[in-house]
């Protein structure tokens, strides 16, 4: 599967495998779904193991950001690689949403 869900620490981390597309979409939506019903304050979107990202993904992303922003809630990006991170730097995705090289990175910063 290449979106799962996980929690650690004190946040949620959803990892990205391989592509995340429009095809994926709605798994990454019921994962989103599932933060927000939790009470944890702090999502961690893993992309280093994912290789493309269309412009679905980067839409959701952003529109995510937005939510959990006004919600008072935090979303991190973590390891983005190559085109994965080109796509992101292009999108202006970089400029809203914090990435970080490691998920210890992202909870450590997002918790100070």
């Amino acid at each position: 599967m290449p979106i799962t869900q996980r929690p650690w620490r004190d946040t949620t981390v959803i990892h990205v495998e391989d592509v995340f597309t429009h095809r994926n979409r709605k798994e990454f939506s019921s994962a989103v779904t599932a933060f927000k019903a939790s009470t944890v304050r702090h999502l961690i979107v893993n992309l280093h193991d994912a290789t493309y990202m269309d412009s679905a993904a980067i839409g959701l992303l952003a529109l995510t950001s937005q939510q959990l922003t006004a919600d008072e809630r935090r979303i991190s990006l973590v390891g983005p690689q190559g085109t994965v991170r080109q796509i992101l730097e292009m999108a202006n995705i970089d400029k809203m949403i914090a990435v970080f090289p490691t998920e210890e990175a992202a909870a450590i910063a997002r918790a100070a």
